[in-house]
């Protein structure tokens, strides 16, 4: 059997489990009111629980399976052929060789991910095409590994699952809410037992759509391309939570808005960042199949790519983000709707974040934990695991892995490291993925990684020592109120 007759096979199968949930439901529905009726119409005396059960169960499965209209809520600014003609003309030409029409509608969201669907009207019928394109993702592929990505999207539309995707997507959510409005009740134990061989069949008919959608973009673009850009999407997605919530939050809380973008690209650039982008991408080439999985194992969707032809012809690897013109507009208008407090945030270079938003962080954090580190001095630092641990402990009390008493003590160390040297001519300056770095002149002082090799053993505290005599450090006492510090 081809896979595309097993395909079709499954899809077939699909369609009649969605028509026998609602059969099943109707008939559950009707036979519970049909007990009602017979325990009043039939009996001398009611049974008042009885009929309450059955008409108030028989109510809960009627309006849970009754279809609600697709309410599109748009993910992000739309963007226009004329504004955008580079961007548009890839995406005419990817939808030529595919053979399918051109969404009626391009938007630009904040995901490593893409999508196209049929969005509006009910269960599919009246609904419109509609295609999303993530900025990250953008930034994260070059143009040939996101012309992959546009043609694995349009080969939704090839393999038929867009048309049959609402369906299955609404009968899903029907089941689920016929579970939840029979929670207190037995009968929904007989929609569990549906539901989970539902979702089987529907996310097996899902994954070899996948494998069939990957074959369409390696049709387009080369299966080498198609792999790599499927390789680095998920583990994109982590990176890109890491630069939100670590380097991109605290400068938004503090008032001001850096390039997101830009950033973000500098981010996974940097050498440090680079072993968590290759551990999470072969975390997840190594991970096995669920049967509730919508998506096949990377691993077995790389190594049918690895029986296609690579595409001819010079490679284009540049950032696929290149192809959209004026990428600091389309940054404020996705992030301005996503919320409308962005457009107060004042602009901010990479550059100068050190100055306005980490310097008050770390007065504020050395005027509050400064005297834990009163015994100690640039020349004679905190120097063991166990001294880093008996100061975590003192900035965070509760009960934590001792990993994270030892952040926050690093965290404490750096600042006093910065505003101590201040005085004396030394500057900090950090860069989306790397640490604080201080420099006076041709000077450089890593104070996290340094002392990190000296904790670790690595580098003698004599070495440390002497670096810091040579510099003019001395013995200058760490956690002092900046204004207070001698040089």
């Amino acid at each position: 059997m081809s896979k595309h007759s097993w395909l079709a096979g499954r899809a077939a199968l699909a369609i009649v489990l969605m028509v026998s949930f609602y059969v099943l439901a109707l008939a559950v529905a009707g036979g519970l009111l049909w007990v009602a009726y017979a325990d009043v119409a039939f009996t001398r005396h009611p049974a008042i629980r009885l009929v309450m059960f059955c008409v108030v169960g028989a109510l809960s499965v009627l309006w849970a399976i009754v279809p609600r209209p697709d309410r599109f809520d748009v993910p992000g600014p739309r963007l226009a052929a004329e504004e955008q003609p580079e961007l548009f003309a890839l995406i005419r030409g990817v939808a030529a060789k595919t053979s399918q029409a051109m969404p009626e509608d391009v938007y630009l969201t904040n995901d490593v991910n893409a999508f196209v669907a049929q969005r509006g009207g009910v269960m599919g019928v009246g609904a419109r095409r509609v295609m999303g394109l993530g900025l990250p993702l953008m930034q994260s592929l070059t143009v040939d590994e996101f012309k992959g990505v546009l043609a694995h999207e349009f080969g939704h539309y090839h393999a038929g699952d867009v048309a049959l995707g609402p369906w299955i997507y609404k009968t899903r959510a029907a089941i689920g809410r016929t579970i939840a409005q029979l929670s207190d009740n037995v009968l929904r134990f007989i929609f569990i037992a549906y539901a989970n061989l539902f979702l089987r069949v529907t996310h097996a008919v899902s994954r070899r759509q996948e494998f069939i959608a990957d074959e369409v973009g390696a049709s387009v673009a080369g299966a080498a391309a198609m792999a790599s850009g499927l390789r680095k999407v998920g583990a994109a997605a982590v990176l890109y939570q890491s630069y939100w919530h670590n380097e991109l939050l605290p400068v938004v809380q503090a008032g001001f808005r850096p390039p997101v973008t830009w950033g973000f690209a500098r981010y996974s650039a940097d050498p440090k960042v680079s072993p968590l982008f290759e551990a999470v991408a072969q975390d997840q080439e190594s991970a096995e199949q669920n049967p509730y999985d919508t998506h096949p194992p990377l691993k077995d969707r790389v190594a049918a790519l690895s029986r296609q032809a690579s595409a001819a012809g010079v490679a284009d690897i540049r950032p696929a983000a290149s192809l959209l013109r004026d990428i600091d507009a389309c940054e404020r208008r996705l992030f301005e709707k996503i919320s409308a407090d962005f457009a107060s945030l004042k602009a901010l270079d990479w550059a100068h974040v050190c100055d306005a938003v980490y310097t008050p962080m770390w007065r504020a954090r050395v005027k509050k934990y400064g005297a834990l580190l009163r015994d100690y001095t640039c020349l004679n630092p905190p120097a063991t695991r166990a001294e880093l641990i008996k100061i975590g402990r003192a900035i965070i009390p509760s009960v934590v892995p001792d990993e994270v008493r030892i952040g926050a003590a690093w965290q404490l160390i750096v600042a006093a490291y910065s505003l101590t040297l201040a005085p004396l001519g030394w500057t900090a300056e950090t860069w989306p993925g790397d640490e604080v770095v201080l420099r006076r002149g041709s000077d450089e002082l890593r104070p996290w990684s340094e002392l990190s090799a000296v904790v670790d053993g690595h580098t003698p505290i004599a070495a440390w020592r002497e670096r810091c005599v040579r510099l003019g450090m001395g013995e200058l006492r760490l956690g002092t109120e900046p204004e207070l510090v001698k040089g």
